[in-house]
């Protein structure tokens, strides 16, 4: 390793003009030589090695610019500390060329013992001012989880565990404690036990592996490697250095630690389901092992008797329950062995089966928490068992535990498909609701949810109102094969927004549990739609308590490419009350480019059409514009008006915000192979039976939040009307001469086709019976409530006859306990 002169650099430091005779830099064995060692937060101004080796042959011009660093500074510091007492010093930023990946991956892999052999270690926390080490919470620090930042570094947690004696420095270099002292503090701030800041890594019982993880797991690097690469003497592991491989880096640590050790809780991550995830076996990054600070490992002499208090405690049957201690250690003999093949990671594990669906698993672990054995959910896809998420899911009483062996899948898989849905909830916010909380996934890409083909999959988006009031959550999942989705309300509104946004995650798991546990139901319920060539959507609604809203979703159908798109909406309930509603046919899709925004409710067949030589303009007697509403019947559209004209902006061409979308036609397949591109927006259609073909070109409505908007606030007085979504022109061509070879006969009269779409926004479902109902019991006891409010000769026992059964009424219809006494308040 290469060591500082501590006495070089400090003679040098006072020293003008260049001195190439003296060697700051010297190679020393670290088991043979007392050194100091430095730990630090690195900045942009560090001193490199290059600049180190020739430090003392620079002119003063030069050296006097390096002095000017903040690195400089620390080195010196560094080196005034150590004078007299050692030697030799050793800092990260000069004592290691980064210009060879040769040393530098021998440096990590050595980075831990060289801590560990160091006599001091030096830790430069620049981010403190006093004079004490800070004992609590700082807000100064609030970018930091309220401690100082050298403890949010990814490195710098082997560099406190490591090293014998650790001392603190402030940002002026005064001491401010050592390890020692400031052990019960430390413990505080990292979670890192008392005995082992105080002791070793190497006492009994020595830390789980997840334990090991979960020190790190709020801890950051600038390179995302260096989150695995700082890990690898503290789990006493070595493996090559590659960067530019991101967070494989961090699986290729798990390999390692697995070829090592029989440490079964480094599958134990996430224990309090924060962050499900389905397939690898192996954990993403570290942050997946915090909540395993408490995480135990559970040594082969121990696991038998942990094991038999298991099947005790949960009712489970297995032979083991009768049988000798021998027998039992027979069985289990080959616990603690692991093989990574290429096939998956071969062990031997207790096995418990859930009760649906029959592929998925409760694997029990030889490591505890909580004085339990831990346990995770596995799936089976042929022979490979995936990392699987089963909620609350119970399984049979009296389940059979079996020992078996089998493959962890622990790469991923080339067969797997994604189903990708894409969410449209901009109709959701236009009424006050916005996505609140996302689980188990904390975030979507793009507003697409991928849900997994390997395992049953499922993600629930919460959406809320500003005022904290009402909320509802859309569950959107995955049970083999068959793609489902789901909306239920919360039957709780909170009281304010602090209470709401406080309450939104448990609604977020509650709803996400009772999803999964009814996963097979709500698959089975999904609509069939067996016309291809015509696929509908389909959509259901849930009512929001208190509300005369109700969150609605529009689903559609998987694609050749395994996409579809959801749309989520809150309108006016027609008056179930009691959702969720079934699923309930609406209409065709095939909006040319507006899949998310309308429910198609007519598509003029193009290919029949373009097959005869007089074609109606758009199948309808008048000149159609986009932008035009109506009513649609028989075929037939009949116009009312336009929306651009009624905000008198007849040209929306020259609009910036409605501009149309020029774009090719779309639609099934049978226009589409007869359709070749000619380049730009147009397409040509060739009628090979005809020899004519037709130029098509597009004109769309824009898929924008600016025209959602205009179409919700024209919802109610457009109710049940269509709109032209795209209007395409076509003009005549000829054939001439050989096959293929097109001549431009002449351009005949523009033929003209429309699509007529219906906004779902506009789309009013006719009140229930019970809505009716209700809405008479509210005009007779809203006219009770005036009547007595307007009357001063009515007896009080009169009044009270017909004023408190309104008020009953009312308070339940509103959730407004109080309301008495306002009422109070008429005479």
């Amino acid at each position: 390793m290469w060591l500082i002169d501590v006495d070089a650099v400090l003679r040098l430091h006072n020293i003008p003009g260049p001195s190439p005779e003296i060697a700051v830099l010297n190679n020393q064995d670290d088991r043979n030589t007392a050194y100091a060692i430095v730990s630090h937060r690195w900045t942009d101004s560090e001193v490199t090695h290059k600049e180190m080796a020739r430090l003392a042959k620079m002119e003063n011009e030069e050296r006097e610019k390096v002095k000017q660093r903040d690195g400089y500074n620390k080195i010196i510091k560094s080196c005034e500390l150590a004078k007299g007492v050692y030697k030799w010093l050793w800092i990260d930023t000069c004592c290691i060329d980064k210009r060879s990946s040769a040393e530098l991956s021998e440096a990590i892999n050595s980075m831990y013992r060289w801590y560990l052999n160091s006599q001091v270690c030096y830790a430069y926390l620049h981010d403190v001012v006093e004079t004490t080490f800070p004992k609590q919470k700082n807000d100064k620090f609030v970018e930091f989880n309220g401690w100082p930042e050298w403890f949010t570094r990814g490195w710098t947690l082997q560099e406190l565990i490591a090293p014998k004696e650790v001392q603190f420095f402030n940002k002026d270099w005064v001491a401010i404690g050592n390890k020692w002292s400031l052990a019960s503090t430390l413990e505080c701030i990292t979670r890192i036990p008392h005995n082992i800041l105080t002791g070793s890594l190497i006492l009994k019982p020595r830390p789980s592996v997840a334990q090991i993880m979960s020190w790190a797991a709020d801890r950051k690097t600038a390179r995302v490697e260096d989150r695995a690469y700082s890990l690898l003497g503290l789990l006493g592991v070595n493996m090559p250095m590659v960067y530019g491989e991101g967070e494989r880096a961090f699986r290729r640590l798990q390999l390692e630690i697995i070829r090592e050790s029989d440490d079964q809780s480094i599958f134990a991550w996430d224990p309090d389901r924060r962050m499900p995830r389905y397939g690898c076996i192996l954990a993403d990054e570290p942050s997946y092992f915090r909540d395993c600070h408490d995480m135990e490992r559970v040594e082969s002499d121990q696991f038998d008797d942990e094991l038999r208090k298991y099947i005790r405690s949960y009712n489970l049957e297995h032979p083991m329950v009768a049988v000798h201690d021998s027998d039992l250690r027979r069985d289990s003999q080959h616990l603690g062995e692991f093989v990574v093949t290429n096939a998956g990671i071969r062990i031997q594990l207790y096995l418990i089966p859930y009760r649906d669906p029959p592929s998925t698993f409760k694997a029990v672990l030889a490591c505890r928490r909580g004085g339990t054995l831990v346990t995770i959910d596995l799936a089976s896809s042929g022979s490979i068992f995936w990392r699987s998420f089963a909620a609350t899911q119970p399984h049979e009483p009296r389940a059979e535990l079996t020992l078996r062996w089998i493959y962890l899948g622990h790469s991923q898989d080339a067969s797997e498909t994604q189903h990708r849905i894409t969410l449209d909830d901009r109709h959701a916010s236009i009424n006050g609701f916005t996505r609140c909380i996302t689980y188990p996934r904390e975030q979507l890409t793009h507003d697409i949810v991928t849900l997994s083909s390997r395992t049953n999959d499922l993600i629930v988006v919460v959406y809320a109102n500003g005022d904290g009031g009402s909320s509802f959550a859309v569950g959107l999942g995955h049970y083999f094969g068959q793609g489902w989705v789901h909306v239920t309300c919360n039957d709780r509104p909170a009281n304010d927004i602090k209470e709401h946004q406080l309450a939104c995650l448990d609604f977020a798991k509650k709803a996400y549990d009772a999803m999964w546990n009814a996963h097979a139901a709500h698959a089975g319920s999904m609509p069939a739609d067996q016309d291809v060539y015509r696929p509908n959507t389909f959509t259901k609604h849930a009512h929001l308590p208190q509300s005369i809203c109700a969150a609605t979703v529009v689903w559609g159908r998987w694609d050749k490419g395994n996409f579809m798109n959801v749309l989520v909406d809150v309108k006016q309930c027609p008056g179930c009350c009691v959702g969720p509603h079934e699923w309930m046919r609406t209409s065709n899709d095939y909006c040319l480019g507006m899949r998310r925004l309308m429910e198609t409710g007519y598509s003029r067949d193009l290919e029949q059409k373009l097959g005869r030589q007089h074609v109606p303009s758009g199948g309808c007697h008048q000149r159609i514009m986009l932008g035009d509403y109506g009513d649609f019947h028989n075929g037939r559209f009949k116009r009312n008006g336009n929306i651009f004209q009624d905000l008198h902006a007849p040209d929306i061409g020259l609009n910036k915000i409605y501009r149309p979308v020029v774009s090719r036609v779309l639609g099934d397949e049978n226009i589409l192979r007869h359709m070749v591109d000619q380049g730009g927006n147009a397409v040509t259609f060739q009628n090979m039976d005809r020899g004519t073909q037709y130029l098509l070109e597009g004109l769309l409505l824009p898929n924008n939040q600016k025209l959602v908007r205009l179409l919700k606030a024209l919802s109610t007085q457009l109710s049940d009307k269509h709109l032209v979504t795209t209007v395409v022109h076509a003009s005549d061509f000829h054939a001439v001469g050989p096959v293929g070879d097109w001549k431009l006969r002449s351009v005949s009269e523009m033929h003209q086709f429309c699509i007529v779409a219906s906004p779902h926004t506009w789309k009013k479902e006719p009140a229930s019976e019970l809505r009716r109902e209700q809405l008479k019991d509210i005009r007779k006891h809203f006219y009770n409530l005036l009547h007595i409010a307007r009357t001063e000769v009515l007896e009080e026992p009169a009044i009270d006859t017909q004023r408190m059964p309104a008020i009953d009424f009312f308070s339940k219809l509103f959730g407004l306990e109080k309301l008495i006494n306002y009422v109070n308040l008429f005479p």
